[in-house]
């Protein structure tokens, strides 16, 4: 760095507590590293990597995000206090300085990748990656997904940037809570706590306010007025504490000691249970699941204090247990592990969808935390260290020399080097080039899209019958039913069925589809229970729910229960990639439940059927084409027919 001394410097972010150059000579002094923190960074990605790689194992991995603005509210806040007691008050310009040194970097470099290597291998990553792409950049981007109705928690067609949605919540939090700390330390110093701790009630509660009466969490959690309360916490505690950065004048003793080092410990293995007990599709987690995870990582700090982990004890055997080498290794990393994690799983995902899941995170985690250490060592470091404008003049190089006004003209000789001169130029050139094209010729709909919404036009265009007809009823059922017919059929469906409508149309004239995109079994019994009740429901119910959700015995039980003696069910089995682990299961347990009562269900085996044939699905591997929903449609009405054949075997169809 020129020969300028440097202190260290706590980050908040999922990175190192970094190097930083002083603004001000008494700024010389190194504030003090709170041990075990980078190894609690390292935990915390560990669990959200789990939770969006391998479904199902740490199904409250994402409270791994909670952990982060945790330690982003307490850290930060340390700092701004510190600043400002040895210095008499916050430079928020160097702040903001630092933040954007820390953080745009490296995001911006993996959006700039991630971005031609979509653009290179599925352009249906494209769709709507204008405004995604200068969320990412503005650190907009959670308020970008939530404008646009993206669900977080249905990741069927996942964007290529959703996990950037915390890191703008973060940085949000960069910008506008350092301006608050200024008015916060005119007060004395026992009340300042309560501004944070009162901030943190409301965002509770303004997420508590978002989930009533709605399924969709996605408003809820993404939002920063609702998910700020980690973050408040977080800087509630720094206030509290005394001098966190710094050296303790004393350190806790006797019953203090062993009291607070136990609590970490036991606030630890709180963490790390939420990560594998607490689910993310309950309503009750947005707030009160989440601050567990919360308030626990606050009683994990506390252990990590000076007076606590310089006083021995329990607290600081597990400092050093967190403070391993491994751990703060990876833990200095984390924010690019983080970083590089999704957008190389959504792009391996399209690649290689029917490859087994354990595979595919494996290719992930190891690109990750390669892109993440060459990032971190031949970016972050030297943008934070020189700046992001004197690193780019020097990755430049000669080429720099050309454009900028104040350097002179070479002499004609150098000319001769003309290769060496001119290569990074145009490097940078060709980049920039191809991301704006990638950006501005964009298709508008993919693949999947686009066969849903021919499958909406059929429904629209087709004679679906305001009411279903309905059979008087007899004192004495008939022993045997008419063959199946399309004004006798019902169809519930997702987006596969809306797909495939048309055609099911053609095969069965009259049949009533009841379909739309997103739809969850739970969202089909309730409709085959309306029906039921007011006696429109028909004689043949077909249920094409397996798609975006596991299916589960009690819900079969519900359906055979709902349609009657009278009625007869046919269960449609799904397909995806191999990253929707409740796909086989639930077509497993669907045959099953359809050999067990055999006499009123059948299976159309929509999983069989296109197992050989998935070039004709689009590029998500769920949605037919139009040689694809012909399958489909063939194969409901093969399962209708065979209740016309008693020997059928019923999971054959």
């Amino acid at each position: 760095m020129n020969g300028v001394p440097v202190r260290k410097q706590a980050s908040a972010v999922m990175g190192k507590q970094e190097l930083q150059a002083p603004r001000r000579p008494e700024a010389r002094t190194p504030a003090r590293r709170v041990r075990g923190l980078d190894g609690l960074r390292a935990l915390a990605a560990a669990a959200v990597l789990a939770y969006h790689l391998i479904p199902g194992v740490a199904i409250g991995g994402f409270l791994g995000v909670d952990v982060f603005f945790v330690l982003s509210g307490f850290l930060i806040t340390a700092l701004l206090i510190r600043e400002n007691q040895r210095f008499g008050g916050i430079n928020l310009k160097s702040f903001w300085l630092r933040r954007i040194r820390r953080l745009l970097p490296a995001v911006g470099l993996m959006s700039v990748i991630t971005l031609i290597v979509a653009g290179l291998l599925n352009r249906d990553l494209l769709v709507g990656i204008l405004p995604q792409f200068v969320g990412v950049l503005t650190f907009s981007y959670n308020w970008v997904e939530i404008s646009q109705g993206v669900s977080y928690f249905n990741q069927a067609q996942p964007h290529l940037w959703t996990n950037v949605w915390s890191l703008a919540v973060e940085q949000q939090f960069y910008l506008l809570w350092p301006l608050a700390v200024v008015g916060i330390l005119f007060l004395p110093p026992k009340w300042r706590p309560a501004v944070p701790l009162t901030l943190a009630v409301i965002s509770a509660g303004l997420m508590a306010f978002w989930v009533s009466g709605t399924t969709e969490f996605t408003r809820a959690y993404q939002g920063t007025d609702s998910h700020a309360f980690g973050l408040m916490l977080g800087a509630a505690l720094a206030m509290v504490a005394t001098d966190p950065m710094g050296m303790p004048d004393k350190v806790a003793a006797g019953w203090q000691k062993w009291l607070r080092g136990l609590l970490a410990w036991i606030c630890l293995a709180i963490i790390v249970s939420t990560w594998f007990l607490i689910p993310d599709d309950r309503a009750w987690v947005y707030p009160w699941g989440t601050l567990i995870a919360v308030v626990a990582t606050l009683g994990l700090i506390q252990g990590f204090l000076p007076q606590i982990d310089e006083a021995g004890g329990p607290g600081h055997l597990l400092a050093n247990l967190l403070d391993a080498r491994p751990l703060v290794w990876l833990g200095e990393r984390s924010y690019g592990i983080y970083l590089w994690h999704w957008p190389l799983w959504v792009i391996a995902g399209k690649m290689l969808p029917a490859a087994p899941v354990i595979l595919i995170a494996l290719i992930v985690i190891a690109g990750s935390v390669l892109a993440a250490t060459l990032s971190y060592r031949y970016v972050e470091v030297p943008m934070r260290q020189e700046g992001i404008g004197a690193t780019i003049k020097r990755w430049l190089g000669p080429s720099w020399d050309l454009i900028d006004p104040s350097t002179p003209m070479p002499k004609a000789p150098q000319w001769q080097n003309y290769r060496r001169i001119m290569a990074p130029g145009l490097v940078a050139v060709v980049v920039v080039g191809t991301v704006l094209g990638f950006l501005l010729s964009a298709p508008e709909k993919t693949q999947a899209q686009i066969a849903v919404e021919r499958g909406q036009h059929a429904l629209q265009g087709g004679s679906q019958p305001t009411e279903a007809p309905t059979e008087a009823p007899t004192e004495e059922p008939e022993p045997t039913l008419s063959p199946a017919t399309g004004e006798s059929t019902v169809v519930y469906g997702d987006s596969v069925t809306v797909a495939s409508a048309e055609h099911l149309q053609e095969l069965l004239p009259g049949v009533q589809i009841d379909a739309e995109v997103s739809r969850w079994v739970y969202q089909g019994i309730d409709l085959m229970h309306a029906a039921a009740e007011d006696g429109s429901l028909r004689t043949y119910v077909v249920v094409a729910l397996a798609t975006n959700g596991p299916v589960d015995p009690g819900q079969l039980d519900d359906m055979l229960k709902t349609i009657g003696p009278d009625r007869r069910l046919v269960l449609v089995t799904g397909f995806g990639p191999a990253r929707t682990t409740w796909v086989e299961p639930s077509a497993s347990l669907i045959r099953e439940f359809a050999q067990k009562h055999s006499d009123v269900v059948r299976v159309a085996d929509w999983n069989a059927a296109i197992r050989d044939h998935t070039d004709l699905l689009a590029s998500d591997y769920v949605h037919p084409d139009d040689d694809g929903a012909k399958i489909f449609a063939q194969t409901v009405v093969d399962a209708l027919a065979s209740f016309s054949q008693p020997d059928a075997d019923p999971s054959e169809e």
